[in-house]
């Protein structure tokens, strides 16, 4: 994909018109105790909830950013610390913050994507890499009984 595709696919990812629910709309009317929720699977054992899919993808967007920006790449030891974190608080706040986290991190992607200096190698992995946690985001809403984030 060239760069200018991919920066028209991330920025209407977002809140745009895409072929699946935007992130934006993904989130929208998702409470701190709703994106905190960790459903079970068949076994009993607890799955990852919204919130936690949230800080796998910040965790993975803020590695591309330390690596592209020079400071290489967390020890495996803080990675495993890291992925999939659960919160500390599930307080509105706490949730606030990380979706603005979030917010962040998209427009720091993007700004590296327009970037013609950047190789796309990385910031290209994050489209199926994001939409892969996206798609687990639309099924923990439905098992929360909210309505679809239509795209």
């Amino acid at each position: 994909m060239d760069r200018e595709s991919l920066l028209k696919l991330w920025d209407q990812w977002w809140d745009g018109d895409v072929w699946i629910a935007p992130w934006v709309r993904a989130l929208e009317g998702v409470s701190a105790e709703q994106a905190a929720w960790q459903p079970t699977g068949r076994d009993g054992a607890p799955r990852h909830s919204i919130w936690q899919n949230v800080a796998h993808i910040l965790l993975w967007r803020n590695v591309t950013f330390d690596i592209l920006e020079g400071r290489g790449r967390p020890d495996d030891a803080e990675l495993k610390a890291r992925n999939f974190a659960a919160p500390a608080e599930a307080t509105e706040a706490a949730w606030a913050a990380s979706r603005q986290a979030l917010a962040d991190s998209h427009r720091r992607m993007r700004a590296l994507i327009a970037d013609p200096s950047v190789p796309l190698d990385r910031p290209r992995f994050h489209v199926t890499h994001d939409a892969y946690h996206l798609g687990q985001i639309m099924y923990i809403r439905a098992m929360l009984g909210l309505p679809p984030a239509d795209a």
